[in-house]
């Protein structure tokens, strides 16, 4: 067993030496059709399979009908302005599928990727450690899907707009094998045919500086942590509009715990809940004499601590955690907060400490 492992690790040593004497290269991919002396290559799987560790594929601007696996260890996959991956699956999965350790995606835009299991999604992640940022996902099943992803997975400074199918497909899908999944700086907006904005099963959700809103997309929650584990949400603006096939913003373990901690800190949060129901939802309501709860912050079936402080939740007509009414600035519409009328959001969080000093004027 010794001589196994240290052969392993020498070959592995090997190999990082011979990378570190490479120059990494860029290697530029032009849409077909489209020739140009700045372009080695006209098809993305062709470039991928060229790469070496340290290598950067770049997309030049314009749309392919392809895609590409990704295998190779510690590559970029960057866009140039106006480079946008559309309608193509590969492996009947994705436009991308993800297989390499240590990958970047940057710069990307993706739409129209469907497949026969309704959970086509721009990207497909399958390896270990993935960043994707500045990438506008739009008009997808789905944007994101880990399939057996570990390690780090990071989302920053990315968009993601009409996203979602049947309830099972979402704007975004972690899977539980995820280690630590971060999503920071990035824009949910619109999810359609009741997916969540954001649905984790990761061990550790870390979801902060984010704008995730229905506006007038017929999704379900904001932020689904199916699972439970170690939770961090903050400073994020939560909108639920008045389509919203659901009015519970945030759902914690309402599918069962399966890591071995659990808790949850929700803080520094600007919730919005927008309520002009559609006409419909207005009759059945009349029908049933008995109107329906709308806007319960969030619903939690945790085993561990949920903190829920320093918020500022505007239109909620129920928090759904013990506690939380002294810890929390509570608004019954937009107007009584000061915020402006539906559908404009502010682009960061309100100073929660300005606006206790202005309830106190």
């Amino acid at each position: 067993m010794l001589t196994v492992v240290a052969a392993a690790t020498l070959g592995e040593s090997v190999e990082a030496g011979q990378d570190q004497g490479r120059s990494a290269r860029d290697l530029r991919v032009c849409p077909p059709r489209e020739p140009s002396k700045t372009c080695q290559y006209h098809r993305l799987q062709v470039a991928l399979n060229v790469a070496r560790p340290g290598d950067t594929v770049v997309l030049a601007p314009g749309v392919y009908a392809q895609g590409g696996v990704i295998k190779t260890n510690r590559i970029t996959l960057k866009g140039e302005s106006g480079a946008h991956l559309r309608g193509h699956a590969v492996k009947n999965k994705a436009a991308l599928v993800v297989k390499g350790t240590d990958i970047v995606i940057d710069g990307i835009e993706c739409s129209r990727i469907y497949v026969k299991a309704r959970n086509g999604s721009c990207i497909r992640a399958e390896g270990h450690n993935l960043t994707v940022r500045n990438v506008y996902f739009h008009d997808n099943e789905q944007g994101v899907l880990t399939g057996p992803a570990s390690g780090t997975f990071l989302v920053e400074n990315s968009r993601f707009e009409r996203n979602g199918k049947d309830g099972r497909a979402h704007g975004l899908y972690v899977g539980k094998s995820v280690d630590t999944f971060i999503f920071r700086g990035n824009k949910v907006l619109s999810t359609v045919n009741e997916g969540h904005g954001v649905k984790s099963r990761a061990h550790r959700t870390i979801i902060e500086d984010n704008i995730i809103a229905s506006l007038d997309g017929l999704d379900s929650r904001a932020i689904d942590i199916s699972n439970g584990g170690d939770v961090i949400i903050r400073r994020n603006i939560l909108e639920k509009g008045p389509q919203s096939r659901n009015w519970q913003m945030i759902g914690l373990a309402l599918e069962g715990e399966i890591h071995p901690t659990n808790s949850a800190s929700i803080e520094a949060n600007l919730f919005v809940f927008d309520f002009e129901s559609p006409w419909i939802d207005r009759m059945v309501d009349k029908i049933t004499r008995s109107p329906r709860l709308k806007g319960r912050v969030i619903l939690s079936r945790s085993s561990g601590a949920v903190v829920l402080t320093d918020n500022i939740i505007v239109g909620a007509k129920e928090i759904g955690i013990a506690g939380a009414e002294d810890r929390n600035l509570r608004y019954g519409s937009r107007s009584e907060a000061g915020l402006q009328d539906y559908p404009a959001l502010p682009d960061t969080v309100p100073d929660y400490d300005r606006f206790k000093h202005r309830d106190r004027q």
